[in-house]
């Protein structure tokens, strides 16, 4: 069950995770949330998407889509891999790497 973020997130393709694994997810994301509120000017929402791409039995890879929107930027990051839980930190890290690039400028 994904924690309550309110409008500031869009969380899609979470829904076959079981809930050990949902708790790190939100745990994660609670975490970026806040260090991109911290950086952006105007932090409005993040999208995070999952999707399982070559969902054989042992072999699943799962592709990460995350989106962060500040005052009409979109920083997005896109990683795919076996773990999900490496795909969606890298992927969060990506952006927010972007969003930090974006403030030395």
């Amino acid at each position: 069950m994904p924690a309550d973020f309110g409008p500031n997130l869009e969380l899609s393709g979470f829904k076959d995770i079981d809930d050990s694994a949902m708790a790190v997810v939100n745990s994660r994301i609670s975490y970026y949330m806040s260090r991109y509120s911290k950086l952006c000017i105007g932090f409005e929402k993040l999208a995070v998407r999952m999707k399982k791409v070559h969902a054989q039995e042992h072999s699943e890879k799962y592709e990460v889509h995350v989106s962060a929107f500040d005052k009409g930027k979109i920083f997005t990051s896109t990683v795919t891999n076996k773990d999900l839980m490496l795909a969606l930190e890298t992927a969060l890290s990506k952006v927010e790497s972007e969003i930090s690039k974006t403030i030395t400028l």
